[in-house]
């Protein structure tokens, strides 16, 4: 392995690319709590995990400083991948199930990254081993724990090591133009732990693991009853422009995830205290969800008063006049972002959906706008009007695709305007759901 904390200029190079390609894949990206992360010492970054590759690059992207990773090692089984990883600051991490040989192999490793908190590089972990597809944090392995007790037992603890939790929200796994929201939280003195460590070294790896759960959990949503995890997020969902409204806060990203915490804390503990029936609930939402599927409708869309056919109407006209330049940036763009759809839907585990398709994304763009400037030098004549156009290009194809979500939006406004003309009762129907669903704010309040 290479000296892993040194940057090379075409990492650097690299690193800026992909970073303006993560920003671009993310309708927005909000940041709490940077701020926290202290300077000048050795610091770990602990995070849930959620959505595979995003989530590292979540941490490197945000943090706005060189991060070294670690990794599963069964992605480093082909030696020309394990170098690629090794360039972009990753490390292997062994597992049982990669095999009980290998299992040695991991205190190089420790040793490496050791070394590189050593030299105040930062380290990301992602300390559940496993992503999940719900928001809910798994029990923490104790790896993290032991790495950063034994680099203050390398440096005879005198190293100030802190370790950041950090909560990775997203509305959508799977897709691009959604919106990230990356909390950073108060850091943990790892040295606050020193002397349990000298006394009971096992003690104190199992304090610092549950202190660290504790941690994350404040900056993350966590479900703790994943039996009911669904008709929980159901109700939350329905319930959070209420609780917006009665507690006066902007209807806006991070607030919504405030919302969703405290609704979540009350629908849990309302069912502890039985003032709210579970089994009755998940009924319930199962059958509003299905309506939901039935008519191909969002519950964002029930959230405020249907549009009158005129706005609709107005919405379509205007969408008719951009449609030139909707139809000029897909078509400059279509075929490098079909390519990972297509590849993407023969996986298996939707949780790596996303950076499937941010991985091929990025890759089949550059080598697309290559083609690109080619084709544009050769029809054009001029160098200047071939860079003009090209760099025209992305623009016109975030357009296009931010408008296409635009007339799904407006598709399903058009499915429930005709469902509310046409068939009035199971219109209120589904509303009469909803409405039972929203009142039951009084028994978790």
């Amino acid at each position: 392995m290479q000296d892993i904390t040194k940057s090379s200029l075409r990492y650097t190079l690299l690193n800026r690319v992909v970073k303006l390609f993560f920003n671009l894949f993310y309708r927005r990206i909000t940041v709490t709590g940077s701020e926290k992360i202290p300077s000048g010492v050795p610091v770990i970054f602990a995070a849930n995990h959620q959505n595979a590759l995003m989530d590292a690059l979540a941490m490197l992207f945000t943090a706005n400083r060189p991060v070294v990773f670690l990794a599963r090692a069964d992605i480093f089984k082909n030696k020309r991948v394990a170098k690629l990883l090794n360039f972009l600051k990753i490390f292997p991490v062994y597992r049982i199930r990669d095999g009980i040989e290998t299992m040695g192999n991991n205190s190089l490793i420790f040793d490496k990254t050791v070394q590189v908190l050593q030299s105040n590089t930062p380290l990301g972990i992602l300390p559940e081993g496993s992503h999940t597809n719900i928001k809910h944090l798994q029990p923490l392995k104790k790896g993290i724990c032991r790495i950063a007790f034994q680099t203050a037992e390398s440096s005879d603890f005198k190293l100030n090591i802190h370790i950041v939790p950090v909560g990775l929200d997203y509305t959508n796994y799977q897709n691009a133009g959604t919106h990230l929201l990356v909390n950073y939280g108060e850091p943990i003195e790892v040295a606050g732990y020193y002397d349990l460590y000298r006394e009971n070294p096992q003690k104190a790896i199992a304090q610092l693991r549950d202190d660290l759960a504790v941690s994350i959990r404040k900056v993350m949503i966590h479900v703790e009853n994943v039996e009911y995890y669904k008709p929980i997020t159901t109700l939350t969902g329905i319930l959070i422009p209420d609780y917006l409204s009665d507690n006066n806060l902007i209807d806006n990203r991070l607030n919504r995830f405030i919302a969703s915490r405290k609704i979540i804390s009350r629908v849990e503990t309302a069912a502890t205290q039985n003032r709210i029936d579970l089994p009755l609930l998940l009924e319930m939402t199962n059958n509003y969800n299905a309506l939901l599927e039935k008519y191909k409708l969002r519950n964002k869309l029930l959230e405020s008063p249907p549009p009158s056919i005129w706005m609709l109407l107005i919405s379509v006209f205007l969408s008719c006049i951009l449609l030139p330049l909707h139809l000029y940036g897909m078509i400059l763009n279509y075929l490098p972002y079909k390519l990972p759809v297509i590849v993407s839907r023969k996986i298996k585990d939707s949780q790596f959906i996303s950076s499937v398709n941010f991985g091929l994304g990025f890759v089949s763009f550059v080598i697309w706008y290559l083609i690109l400037l080619v084709v544009f030098l050769i029809f054009s004549g001029s160098s200047l009007i071939a860079l003009f156009t090209l760099i025209l290009s992305p623009f016109a194809g975030l357009f296009a695709f931010y408008h296409y979500i635009h007339l799904k939006k407006t598709g399903g406004k058009f499915r429930l305007f005709f469902l509310r003309s046409r068939q009035p009762e199971q219109y209120n129907s589904l509303l009469e759901i909803r409405q039972k669903l929203v009142n039951l704010q009084g028994q978790i309040s």
